[in-house]
Parts: C-alpha cells; structure tokens; sequence
C-alpha cells in the first residue's frame, strides 16, 4: 500500500497569496495537483492543510477520494506537515510519497513510474531525478517513519534523504517539471504558459 502525502498548507509568504488556489488550465493548481495523484497507482491521498484551510477545504469538497487533514501547527515549517500526513497515513501503508501541492505539471506517468520501481526494489527512498537533479515526487518506506515523525523547520525530508542515500533509487526522467514549483508570480506566469495535455 502506497499512502501519498499531498502538503498543501504553506503559507506562499514569496508569493504573497495563496498559490494553491491560483488558476490553472480548467481547475486550480491544487485541484490540477489532486487529479493527477488520483489518476495514479496511490492507494490513498492525503492531503494536508494549514493557511486558508477552509478555502482549500471548498475547492476540494467534491473530491471525495482525497482525505483532507489539518495541521494545526503548519507555521512551524513544512516538516510539521510530513509529520501529520504521516500520522493520518493507513496503519498498514508500506511507503509514503511526498508530493508538493504546487506542482501541477507532475504527470501521472512519472508517479507511476516511481510506484513500480519501489515496487520492484523495495529500496527505502525513490526520487526522481532529471540531469543530476532530484526532484519530487519522493517515495520514503515505512522503515523510515519515525524519522519522518521527527521532521521539524523548513527542511522537509531533506537530511532525511541525505543520511540515506546508500538506500536510495534514484529513477532518471525526461521531466524537468520534478524540479518546477511556483514560489514567486514569475513562476505562475511560466506554468500559465505551459501548454495543455495531448488528447
């Protein structure tokens, strides 16, 4: 079982309002971010609110697939939402995958294709990665979990994912949207001009 953590209580200080519910193609970031996690191999989604809670909460109130968590404790930094998403996770879930919510361009072939390769080697983290660079989604075992539970500040999971990169499969992809995020108004404006999916 593959639990996905969706972190989507930031506060977008760089941005200066909230991104998540941002237009983009039909929908919203946010909602555009869910849909493509649902349309993948994830057992579960959990999606992790904080700063304008109720908003999100309305925009996401006919996703009934998508289970919504508050965490109360969101301005302490992004690690205090891993840990919630990991709190509320399936007792039984095997691995988390931690997604970021403003991430829209992520298709749901790259989370597919991070799915079968932890499914094939059962390595404790799986990251993706596009010239050298990592990217996320990232997909951590449950062997690691109270270490997830430890996470605190605006570090995430990334001394996490340092202290274990002999455990690590990185997994080569033709997408540099892994490395893509909106944080400033330029960023909103390049994913604006993005085309749509082929249909």
């Amino acid at each position: 079982m593959i639990s996905a953590i969706l972190l989507a209580a930031g506060e977008s200080s760089r941005m200066g309002r909230t991104k998540q519910i941002l237009k983009f193609r039909e929908s919203t970031i946010l909602q555009e971010t869910v849909r493509n996690l649902l349309g993948s191999k994830i057992d579960e989604l959990i999606v992790v609110l904080g700063h304008d809670a109720d908003k999100l909460r309305r925009l996401l109130s006919l996703e009934s697939r998508a289970r919504l968590v508050l965490n109360q404790e969101y301005r302490k930094g992004i690690g205090s939402s891993i840990r919630c998403g990991v709190q509320s996770a399936d007792p039984n879930t095997e691995a988390f995958l931690i997604a970021l919510a403003d991430q829209p361009l992520i298709r749901t072939e790259i989370i597919d294709l991070l799915i079968e390769r932890y499914r094939v080697t059962h390595a404790g983290i799986v990251a993706p990665v596009y010239r050298s660079i990592k990217g996320h989604p990232v997909i951590i075992s449950r062997k690691y979990r109270n270490e997830l539970l430890k996470l605190s500040g605006d570090r995430g999971a990334r001394d996490l994912l340092e202290r274990h990169r002999d455990d690590t499969v990185n997994v080569e992809v033709d997408s540099p949207e892994i490395l893509q995020d909106v944080d400033r108004e330029e960023d909103y404006l390049r994913l604006r001009r993005q085309p749509g999916p082929p249909y």
